[in-house]
């Protein structure tokens, strides 16, 4: 039983030591063929925020100028610099964030400062279970190439001519190797240019057939001389390789040199039928060379096509003739004129053209290529080959159409809002801006992208947003956020504004961003000012004319009173306000005139204003006459409307109210009465007070405000006062009165200080 489970878990651990030496040798393997690739190559880890450097081969670092230690546990955007294209690196984000395949060209900075176009292509490595585990970063630089499409008149660098094809080229110069393109170097088994750059050509060709490139480089300007043979090279380790060689005088920066053209017996006995051995021959070497590429031999009229291309074009391998009118067959309609156009002008203007285009392979699938070429030209300036490459890019394709859509719908959310809205990373620059902040702002589109989201905002107010920013990045939990935030915002010509702001955050693989949203409150602020304004005036109005307020929540059962009509009905602030208690203080004679008011509460002639006089009995006794003015609101959602609630305002007009009531008609009076002048004089101080302060509330408040109409009803009745005011001195008139008694003015005469006249204060009836 011990010696199974010793047997077992030695059989364990040998399986595990096993995996591990299997993920070391692969991870070797990678290593030796990313330091061995010409272009530079990083990889950054995708299982951790923000993708950080973990590798990067010697490429990159001479690329860069970076030393290693500076780059491992870096971002990729330690290569950014102020005139990066943003809408690059969206395309980048999303591609790292979703995990595609994308490729771009965009400007990026080298340690020194100086910038170069870079040609990036990611590739995702997915685990067997389908995660996101590392991406691949290969980059390229290519800034002679939009420096030639910047210049369309000059002519390329002669380094150019030769990287876009498939064979091994070098270009011998007195006997020296002064160019060798990446297939050579491949072929040669060399990392870099440094290495075959400078030596000796013939130290390349093995010692046996050294006497026979000779003769055949001599040999090379007759009529009827081979131009192509079997030689071998040497390899930088010693190996000798077969290959098939080509030499063609070229001039080379201003000096007669030769074009040596060689690969792995790719081109042998192309005349006539013996083409057909040759793409068999290419078949079986394929492996060892690009495997979209194609040639085309023109003083021979001989063009071969890679198997992959064939494919590429919807075609088996050999199943269609491989030839120039083939292509432009399956070249889309819409396209067609535009690439062969470019394919015409290479002819003229010895550039090479790179160009994206459509084709439709026989099945009726539209694919998207990119053709790349190069024309070489011998001694007499006679176009001699033409070599190039087809790729297809569909995936590319489809995966920049989605980061382009999914950018533009975010884009259109953004400025569908009536809001400020505004991408900011976690450095706090803005990376998308809606058109509402262009407009808030007064900045244009390109003057935002980049820009820190803080200078927005007045220098009194930018610690608070940093406080604010760090404290949202720095919490967990994905319902952390922050809205009402009040800030002060700065537009570009100075001005400032008030603004609310809220902060929603976004985790992206990138790292943590932020969509910040910015109103401008100016016109809040102002309807707040006006509002409490209005309040104002309407305290003033409240407590000028002494109106008690009340409102009764009908499906709550509940009632609120102020603290003037407490003052009224002589209830103290302690006791709680119900409607019961209201009730008990009617005066059991107009008891039923309340029964009236519920009745009205019912009706359903919503915004109707009733009012009503009754009288009351405070809790002292005292017995006081109440003018209330109510109506009541109704819930027009449910198929019964029901009231829902009522609100009315009353005032005293107990003190007004016996003048006409209890003062019996003058005319009946039995004997001569007289008022004595003091009495007279503060009752029309009274009056005077009442309708004055009234007439004043009455112009501060607003006519579409409900207290507009209940001052209204207290100037009614002060009017109503005057007229009793008249008739009491018109009565007076008519008397005899003693000295001690007020004398009435007569009719057109003017009134003396000692004899005031009840002024008119309210103006004209309304």
């Amino acid at each position: 039983m011990a010696a199974g489970l010793f047997l077992g878990m030695l059989l364990l651990l040998s399986l595990s030591l096993w995996r591990v030496l299997r993920l070391r040798s692969e991870n070797l393997r990678k290593a030796q063929v990313i330091e061995g690739t010409k272009c530079g190559v990083l990889v950054t880890d995708a299982t951790l925020p923000h993708h950080p450097i973990r590798e990067v081969n010697g490429a990159f670092l001479a690329l860069t100028g970076y030393a290693e230690h500076e780059l491992v546990g870096q971002t990729c955007t330690i290569l950014s610099g102020p005139d990066t294209d943003r809408a690059s690196m969206e395309t980048l984000g999303l591609a790292l964030q979703d995990g595609w395949a994308c490729r771009v060209c965009i400007r990026h900075y080298r340690r020194d400062g100086t910038s170069f176009w870079n040609d990036v292509t990611l590739s995702p490595v997915k685990n067997r279970a389908g995660r996101l585990t590392e991406v691949i970063w290969i980059m390229r630089d290519v800034s002679h190439v939009r420096a030639l499409e910047a210049d369309r008149s000059g002519r390329p660098a002669p380094t150019l001519l030769c990287e876009s094809v498939s064979e091994g080229m070098l270009v011998m110069t007195g006997g020296d190797v002064v160019y060798v393109n990446m297939a050579g170097l491949k072929i040669l088994g060399a990392s870099s240019e440094a290495q075959i750059i400078g030596q000796a050509f013939w130290g390349l060709i093995h010692r046996d057939f050294r006497e026979s490139v000779r003769e055949q480089l001599h040999q090379i300007s007759l009529p009827d001389t081979e131009r192509q043979w079997e030689t071998s090279v040497l390899r930088i380790d010693g190996v000798a390789v077969a290959v098939e060689m080509s030499i063609t005088p070229i001039v080379w920066e201003g000096q007669e040199s030769f074009l040596i053209c060689f690969s792995d017996r790719l081109y042998a006995n192309r005349k006539g039928d013996d083409v057909a051995r040759g793409l068999h021959d290419f078949r079986r070497l394929e492996s060892m060379a690009d495997l979209n590429s194609w040639t085309w031999e023109i003083a021979q009229s001989a063009e071969l096509w890679s198997a992959e291309q064939y494919r590429i074009l919807g075609y088996e391998p050999g199943s269609v003739p491989p030839t120039y009118d083939t292509f432009k067959k399956a070249l889309h309609p819409e396209d067609r004129d535009r690439v062969l156009a470019l394919f015409e002008e290479t002819f003229t203007s010895d550039r090479p053209y790179d160009i994206d285009c459509r084709i439709i392979q026989p099945s009726g699938v539209v694919r998207f290529i990119r053709c790349r070429g190069v024309l070489m030209h011998g001694l007499p300036d006679q176009p001699i080959r033409m070599s190039g490459t087809v790729e297809d890019i569909t995936d590319y394709k489809i995966m920049a159409t989605l980061a382009e859509e999914r950018v533009l719908q975010l884009k259109v959310v953004l400025d569908a809002s009536s809001s400020g809205m505004a991408l900011v990373s976690r450095e706090g620059t803005i990376s998308l801006a809606n058109r509402k902040i262009e407009q808030m702002f007064g900045y244009e589109y390109g003057e935002l992208v980049g820009r820190p989201i803080d200078s927005l905002f007045q220098i009194s107010d930018r610690a608070r947003y940093v406080r604010e920013f760090r404290e949202i990045l720095s919490a967990s939990g994905d319902c952390s956020q922050k809205t009402g935030v009040e800030l002060h915002g700065l537009r570009k010509d100075a001005s400032g504004f008030p603004a609310e702001i809220g902060l929603y955050p976004i985790v992206l693989s990138s790292g943590p961003s932020l969509l910040v949203s910015i109103v401008d409150i100016t016109d809040r602020r102002q309807v707040e000012r006006t509002l409490r304004d209005d309040r104002v005036r309407l305290d003033l109005a409240v407590q000028v004319g002494q109106v008690g307020i009340f409102e009764y929540d009908h499906r709550a059962d509940t009632v609120w009173w102020s603290s003037i009509l407490r003052a009224i009905h002589g209830i103290g602030t302690e006791e709680p306000a119900s409607l019961e208690r209201y009730l008990k203080l009617v005066h059991p004679a107009d008891r039923d005139t309340m029964g009236i008011m519920g009745r009205s509460v019912k009706n359903l002639d919503e915004g109707r204003i009733f009012e009503m006089n009754y009288r009351i009995v405070r809790p002292d006794g005292a017995v006081r006459l109440i003018n209330l003015c109510y109506t009541t609101w109704f819930d027009r959602g449910e198929p019964s409307p029901q009231p829902c609630r009522t609100v009315g305002m009353l005032v005293d007009i107990t003190d007004r109210k016996p003048l006409t009531t209890l003062l019996p008609p003058l005319p009946s009076m039995e004997s001569r009465q007289t008022i004595p002048c003091s009495v007279f004089h503060e009752f029309n101080n009274s009056l005077t007070a009442v309708l004055g302060f009234s007439e004043l509330a009455f112009s501060l408040i607003p006519i579409d405000n409900k207290a507009h109409r209940h001052i209204q009803q207290v100037i009614a009745a002060g009017r109503n006062l005057r007229e009793l005011a008249q008739t009491m001195r018109r009565a007076l008139d008519s008397a005899t009165f003693p000295q001690e008694s007020i004398p009435l003015s007569q009719s057109g005469s003017d009134p003396s200080p000692s004899q005031p006249e009840v002024p008119d204060v309210v103006g004209p009836c309304r």
